[in-house]
């Protein structure tokens, strides 16, 4: 195979990174499509006239950021490339209405829910004012991939008989705004890392100990009083947080 691309030995850019993004460039560029095998590795040390371990490091970094696999035996090939899940925070949104901002196709699943009493952390979200709650625990999908596992709490006094529906088919936002007339207004969210546990991370199918995520939001009515407390799990290689942030002179 002649040599059809030379690295800049004399760059400050190691020469595994040089090698990784002329990789990259390929993959973006569509030249290397998905399922495409790599050259053998001493295929890519004659290529680009490099030792060992700069092919090495360069195929191990893309097999961590996604962008190849490792088949034993058979090669290294293009993966295909996730599409993450990109929220942005200036505007309070639904997972769906989010989701179809970004012409992503998602699913959740509706794992349980039932009727819990008022504990110390509820208290501190909702005060004193209700007694018990429907805890409502879905696993949403993002192209087929279980992206975020949350658990949300609403007053069962602000919505009596929410188990009636199926969560698996609709919005709990839209049912609680056209069937319980709630006015949806702002949410405060709070994010922290974390390792997974091995009970979550067999839901979201990610290695125990992965790190995803935490993210606690509690939403506020018309009249500024909070109606719903989720806790979601994200993960990490899927989800991704923006937002605008001005200036303050």
């Amino acid at each position: 195979m002649a040599r059809e691309y030379s690295l800049d030995k004399n760059s400050e850019i190691p020469l595994y990174s040089q090698l990784k993004n002329y990789i990259i460039a390929r993959i973006d560029s569509g030249e290397y499509e998905v399922g495409y095998k790599l050259p053998s590795e001493k295929e890519l040390m004659k290529l680009f006239d490099v030792s060992r371990t700069t092919v090495r490091q360069a195929v191990d970094i893309l097999v961590r950021e996604d962008y190849l696999e490792i088949k034993r035996g058979v090669g290294t090939f293009v993966k295909k490339q996730k599409k993450y899940n990109v929220w942005g925070l200036e505007e309070l949104r639904s997972f769906e209405d989010e989701a179809l901002r970004q012409g992503l196709e998602t699913r959740t699943e509706e794992l349980s829910i039932d009727i819990v009493d008022l504990d110390g952390e509820l208290e501190n979200i909702f005060g004193d004012k209700y007694d018990r709650f429907y805890r409502l625990i879905r696993l949403r999908y993002v192209e087929d991939e279980p992206s975020v596992l949350v658990d949300t709490y609403v007053p069962y006094d602000i919505a009596p008989n929410l188990d009636k529906y199926n969560f698996s088919e609709v919005s709990l936002f839209s049912i609680l705004k056209k069937d319980y007339n709630v006015k949806i207004n702002y949410a405060k969210k709070t994010f922290r890392a974390l390792n997974v546990d091995r009970k979550d991370a067999e839901l979201l199918k990610i290695e125990e100990g992965t790190a995803i995520q935490l993210v606690k939001t509690v939403t506020y009515n018309d009249l500024e009083e909070p109606f719903e407390y989720s806790i979601s799990r994200d993960r990490g290689d899927m989800t991704r947080f923006s937002a605008i942030l001005k200036y303050k002179s």
